[in-house]
């Protein structure tokens, strides 16, 4: 048996993991995939900055200021690095709250949370998908949407989903 766990770094996400444990006391020889999915577009290079007061020159009647920080890593060197950060993460997480099961951290690269959840799934052939979810209602639920929402209705596959308590 195979389970995805999607987690987004939230306390609200980590809140599913007493559900987890009680799968893996049901399911002694279960395989959990602990997921973080991650936006391209919100990983950032890493800057040079300078400390103190930038070096300045006098020439004549005109100073030379120190050029601004500059770019020192790239978008894919970026990407690379939290990658790695994210899933010892992920291994973190499943020393601290599944130690008993075996586990597989996977980090996926992608704008939409729900449909890489449901790729990783389909991927492993997983045979339950269990995630928390925000809990969000009303217009925050309208204009953010639900990434376990979509989940339950694109993925074909048992979804066991907890709100927050």
């Amino acid at each position: 048996m195979k389970a995805v766990v999607p987690l987004d770094g939230s306390d609200t996400a980590l809140g599913i993991m007493p559900s987890v444990r009680r799968l893996i006391e049901m399911s002694p020889g279960i395989e959990i995939h602990l997921l973080r999915v991650m936006d391209p577009k919100d990983v950032r290079g890493r800057l040079e900055h300078v400390v103190g007061e930038p070096p300045a020159a006098s020439v004549g009647k005109t100073t030379v200021q120190a050029p601004p920080p500059r770019l020192v890593e790239s978008h894919g060197e970026a990407m690379a690095r939290k990658g790695i950060e994210l899933r010892e993460g992920l291994e973190a997480v499943a020393a601290k709250e599944i130690p008993q099961a075996a586990s597989v951290a996977h980090v996926k690269w992608s704008g939409n949370a729900a449909q890489a959840i449901t790729e990783l799934a389909n991927e492993l052939d997983a045979d339950v998908i269990v995630m928390a979810t925000h809990g969000r209602s009303g217009i925050s639920h309208v204009l953010a949407g639900s990434v376990a929402e979509a989940v339950i209705r694109t993925s074909g596959r048992p979804v066991l989903v907890q709100k927050p308590g």
